[in-house]
């Protein structure tokens, strides 16, 4: 943490109530697992879990006070009406100690690989403070704003959302410098309701952006014009996959399995690059790292020799041999439609070896579930993949569909990931293999039990 912090201070931000004497924390923890000593333990309550029972343990480790909303005898502490709103606006106290700048990224997709390559590529010259893994929500944002320290030169926040109104949450403990909104499609549909339910919910970070913010927004996003309409006049800078009405948008797009070769048009000048990454989604993250970076007050001449090597995500994308030598990539972290789509046309890329796609179930489409499982399908057959493997009875619906389309390709019905595994574990350097699905699907099991 920054600063030490008075209880009073921090029980006057979260509206709550101090009983007993004012004193300086050095921390701010929610884990008794943590170093408490001289920390304020926060007793958040979820739906699995309810803080309030270790309270006793966080002071027997030394826990200087405790931020409550139940009863509670120990003192000093903080009540409030809520810990975990009350957690977020302690992070958003961190925050405003923080003089450095901002980043905060949202997106349907690819949010997580350009905060890790963005601040790869940052952190080349200075320390960096970022998002740890997906910890994107109410509890992993303030998390991270609170483990901010005087060495640290930027801050990359990723910004994640399971239910209508967690954004503006964030938004308001990140107050970024710098916006990026990566696109706005079909994840997380069950809670959001639609596509425009999603941007306006993702919108939420641009209107928690400081006054005179910059904003980076994806201008090939059906979202656009919506998230245009409430910049209130923050500065904009746009990227787009060959739209010459961007900011920074690319052409010449040549797109192998090796990787990607194209020109990017930044003010009328033009600059050759490369990724050792395949896929046009890389293209479009590289876009949206390098703006951010513009938005920093980088020069964009220096800009496009440092994103040249994307940061590789665990899980996102990740080429890995079997013990069979078949090459399979893992990009199990998490899925949504359009991220299927993108995975699917890079395995597509690969001419000469036999394309296998395994999925697994997508989550939280809604009333959408079966048409889009059933799309995926489709888009499999057209992409031209050889043999599709679902894994239980949503993603059967993506076999029904891969059917449905005709062609020479084949569907396997797994109810089991053990049975999916059997399937493909003869598969030689002459195939290549997708494994995809929601975070829920644990697809992973299957990576684990196929890797060298």
């Amino acid at each position: 943490m920054l600063n030490s912090l008075k209880l009073s201070d921090i029980a006057a931000r979260a509206g709550g109530r101090l009983v007993g004497q004012d004193q300086l924390v050095t921390s701010v923890s929610t884990d008794t697992r943590e170093a408490l000593a001289g920390a304020l333990f926060v007793a958040l309550v979820g739906d699995r879990f309810n803080g309030h029972a270790f309270i006793d343990q966080a002071v027997k480790q030394g826990a200087l006070a405790v931020l409550v909303s139940e009863p509670c005898t120990v003192e000093p502490r903080i009540e409030v009406q809520n810990t975990t709103e009350a957690y977020g606006e302690i992070g958003r106290l961190s925050r405003d100690g923080f003089t450095c700048p901002v980043v905060a990224i949202t997106g349907s997709n690819g949010k997580t690989s350009v905060k890790d390559w963005l601040a790869d590529v940052l952190s080349n010259e200075a320390k960096v403070l970022k998002t740890f893994s997906n910890l994107n929500n109410q509890i992993g944002v303030p998390k991270t704003l609170l483990s901010a320290s005087s060495d640290d030169k930027f801050a990359i926040i990723e910004a994640g959302t399971s239910f209508p109104g967690e954004i503006e949450r964030l938004g308001h403990a990140i107050h970024g410098d710098v916006v990026v909104l990566t696109n706005a499609s079909g994840s997380h549909l069950q809670g959001f309701g639609s596509i425009q339910g999603i941007a306006i919910e993702k919108g939420k970070l641009i209107e928690t952006a400081k006054p005179d913010g910059v904003i980076i927004l994806n201008l090939d996003d059906a979202s656009y014009p919506y998230w245009e309409s409430i910049l209130d006049g923050r500065e904009c800078l746009t990227f787009s996959v060959e739209n010459t009405a961007a900011t920074l948008y690319a052409k010449s797009i040549k797109v192998s399995a090796v990787g990607s070769e194209f020109e990017l048009v930044f003010k009328g000048a033009s600059y050759p690059m490369k990724l050792d990454r395949p896929g046009r989604h890389h293209i479009a993250n590289a876009m949206a790292v390098a703006l951010a970076m513009v938005g920093l007050g980088y020069d964009f001449s220096d800009v496009v020799q440092r994103i040249e090597h994307p940061a590789q995500v665990p899980g996102r994308m990740e080429q890995i041999v079997t013990k069979s030598k078949a090459l399979m990539i893992n990009d199990c972290y998490n899925a949504s439609p359009k991220s299927v789509e993108a995975a699917i046309d890079v395995v597509a890329l690969f001419a000469d070896q036999q394309k296998w796609v395994v999925l697994g179930a997508l989550g939280e489409l809604g009333e959408l579930e079966s048409s889009i499982h059933t799309g995926l399908g489709n888009y499999a057959a057209a992409a031209g993949i050889d043999r599709l493997i679902t894994i239980g009875p949503i993603a059967e619906l993506a076999a029904n569909g891969f059917e449905q389309h005709g062609g020479a390709g084949v569907a396997h019905r797994c109810e089991t990931k053990s049975e999916a595994t059997e399937l493909l574990a003869s598969l030689n350097s002459d195939h290549v293999i997708l494994v995809k699905g929601s975070r829920s699907a644990k697809m992973e099991d299957i990576v684990n039990a196929l890797k060298d």
